[in-house]
């Protein structure tokens, strides 16, 4: 039975709209657990944890169901009360022994399909057969109806910190929802603003797009320091056409000597992570048979602009990482710089001209993937993205969580995404590319972890 509906953002729809069986919008975590100590059979350890989570009720968005637009309705997402679990819910067993790299083989290839959209777009997968008796979880989710931030939410209320705490929780519960009188009269006004007040809001996007269009412009020309437009100067590195197949590496840095070698240098975590992966991609091109001379690689990064309760608040922005030669620390200087020139940028500009800004400029290289255009403009290079994490150890029902990583989706144009989630005493970085593109993109994984210590070395 329909419950109420919920409209999409401008970057929710894009989406769906946009999403095709080669650019399909599957996000989720990929999460390894170590089971309790004295298990005997990690299989029979797998069965009764998915039968116990199944118990577990399904929260927003895990309830939600796309209902795309028609002559009388507007695209939107529908609550339901009735999810069959078991339809959601699958059990897998890998060859006794099975590594880490075979488990990410096979994870593609549940993460290639496309959602189901007649039901709430998610599934989830629980595996075993891992060497050392190990178990993987994996959920596989639709971006249209959560973020990355509220991907991390999901975690840290599906995990525990507490080793001794046994209950056992599920993905699919989902992110707190508002239940006060005062929040659901709140969200109530916010859903009916009156047509004037529309109007008004539209104006003020337009007005702040432009105004932030032109301050891009005059940076483009070198007249203003700033962000620059998008599509100029960007490199068609690490493009490549659109292909199922998907092929994952990951890597570890630790988060002490992270976050330690930032302060000595008055740069953010990101901005070390940047760095850190730039000489990675620089170093991986340069076997590829990249120039020195090459322009600077152009990162598509998101950035937070709420912490809402499911869809997308985000802005998805460009900007230039180091020159192609800079020695470790110069790249450092000059992503500080451009980093900089982002967070002024989002603070001069409204928020809804931000989401606007990234559903149209993500919409051309959708389009011109479509029409199969040759030599294309490039919007830039890769995905990198940083949606904090748990930094503590964490478990669920006492089985202790060894990993979890990120696994993202590919926009049109381009072959990679890097997303980085902080982990206990690490920070982990899934590399999620197009096989046919990038077969060897477990080197990449390989040149961040020397990257780092070579950023270290040259300070």
């Amino acid at each position: 039975m329909t419950q109420k509906a919920h409209s999409l953002s401008a970057i929710d729809l894009a989406l769906f709209v946009l999403e095709t069986p080669e650019r399909m919008s599957n996000i989720g975590p990929l999460a390894i657990l170590k089971p309790p100590p004295r298990t005997r059979n990690p299989g029979a350890y797998a069965d009764r944890l998915l039968r116990d989570m199944k118990k577990r009720p399904v929260g927003a968005p895990f309830n939600r169901v796309y209902h795309p637009p028609g002559l009388k309705d507007l695209p939107k997402l529908v609550t339901i009360d009735d999810i069959d679990l078991d339809v959601h819910c699958h059990r897998h067993t890998l060859p006794a022994g099975s590594s880490d790299e075979d488990l990410m083989v096979f994870v593609c290839r549940l993460h290639e399909p496309m959602l189901d959209r007649s039901r709430p777009p998610w599934e989830f997968h629980i595996i075993d057969g891992l060497q050392g008796g190990r178990i993987a979880l994996y959920g596989k989710v639709h971006h249209g109806i959560i973020d990355g931030r509220g991907f991390v939410e999901v975690c840290t209320r599906w995990f525990q910190a507490d080793a001794a705490n046994k209950d056992v929780r599920a993905m699919w519960e989902g992110l707190p929802q508002p239940r006060s009188a005062a929040a659901a009269h709140k969200a109530a006004k916010t859903r009916l603003h009156s047509a004037t007040q529309q109007a008004v809001q539209a104006t003020r996007t337009l007005a702040s797009l432009y105004a932030g269009l032109a301050r891009q412009a005059l940076a483009t020309t070198g007249l203003a320091p700033g962000m620059p437009l998008p599509f100029f100067g960007t490199s068609s590195d690490l493009g490549g056409k659109p292909s199922v197949q998907r092929i994952l590496a990951h890597c570890k840095l630790p988060l002490k000597a992270v976050k330690a070698f930032g302060k000595g240098h008055h740069a953010s975590v990101n901005d070390v992570l940047l760095t850190v992966l730039d000489m990675a991609l620089n170093r991986y091109l340069r076997a590829k048979g990249r120039s020195g001379k090459a322009l600077p690689l152009v990162a598509d990064m998101p950035v937070a602009l709420s912490s809402g309760t499911g869809g997308n608040a985000i802005a998805v922005l460009q900007f230039h990482l180091g020159a192609a030669g800079a020695s470790p620390l110069e790249r450092l200087a000059q992503i500080k710089q451009r980093t900089g020139e982002v967070k002024e940028h989002v603070r001069r500009t409204d928020a809804s001209a931000l989401i606007t800004y990234t559903a149209a400029v993500h919409a051309i290289p959708a389009m011109l993937e479509t029409l199969r255009v040759p030599k294309a403009p490039t919007l830039a290079n890769a995905i990198i993205s940083n949606p904090f994490g748990m930094p503590y150890r964490a478990y669920l029902a006492g089985a202790e969580l060894e990993m979890i990583l990120p696994v993202s989706m590919l926009v049109p144009g381009q072959s990679l995404n890097i997303t980085a989630v902080t982990y206990a005493e690490h920070l982990q970085i899934a590399f999620l590319g197009l096989e046919a593109q990038m077969p060897d993109i477990g080197e990449l994984a390989t040149f961040a972890t020397e990257a780092f210590a070579e950023l270290r070395q040259a300070a």
